[in-house]
């Protein structure tokens, strides 16, 4: 018996480099978050772990969403909410100083997509030790919106501006087709 768990153990711990390589990290920072999020912009290698990035509070939004759309429909945010737009290619990625706000903090992030200035604003709290995305806020003029307003189940568009025509409108974008990558946690 005493062999038998002995074997069991190696192999339960031959098995923890492979749930820590699954595993989505625990964020100290906000600014760690952040750049977690970025880097398979830079890379190309996306993982499917957006919503282990959003707080419960998002996900639970994303889920109440995705229960109201029909099956042919794509749902109430068809454009990566990272990039604010379509498709992308990165320049210039800041990511400034946390702010602090009710239940959190708030941290700017600006770059260039295919040239055009972007900045959005990340809302993060703590949870679950560390720290996830709870809101992303586009402050960018002409194509304004706010993620959970987006995922509402009224029939607002998202917009803070009146820009935005349609709950589907994804973000201005007239350049050509980029590197790709959906994150919109969908």
């Amino acid at each position: 018996m005493r062999g038998f768990l002995a074997v069991v153990g190696l192999y339960l711990l031959s098995l923890a480099p492979v749930w820590a390589a699954n595993s989505v990290p625990v964020f100290d920072t906000p600014t760690a978050l952040l750049q977690y999020a970025y880097a398979p912009y830079a890379t190309g290698k996306f993982k499917d772990d957006t919503n282990q990035l959003y707080s419960s509070e998002l996900n639970a939004q994303f889920r109440a969403a995705d229960a109201n759309v029909p099956a042919d429909d794509i749902g109430p945010v068809d454009f990566d909410v990272f990039v604010n737009g379509q498709d992308y290619q990165l320049s210039g990625l800041q990511i400034g100083d946390a702010s602090p706000e009710a239940g959190g903090v708030s941290v700017p992030v600006s770059f260039k997509n295919f040239d055009d200035p972007q900045s959005l604003l990340f809302h993060l709290v703590k949870e679950g030790g560390g720290w996830k995305i709870n809101d992303i806020e586009s402050l960018t003029p002409g194509s304004t919106w706010r993620l959970t307003t987006l995922l509402a189940p009224d029939d607002s568009d998202g917009s803070t501006d009146g820009t935005d025509a349609s709950p589907n409108a994804a973000p201005d974008d007239d350049s050509a087709q980029g590197a790709g990558g959906d994150n919109s946690g969908q």
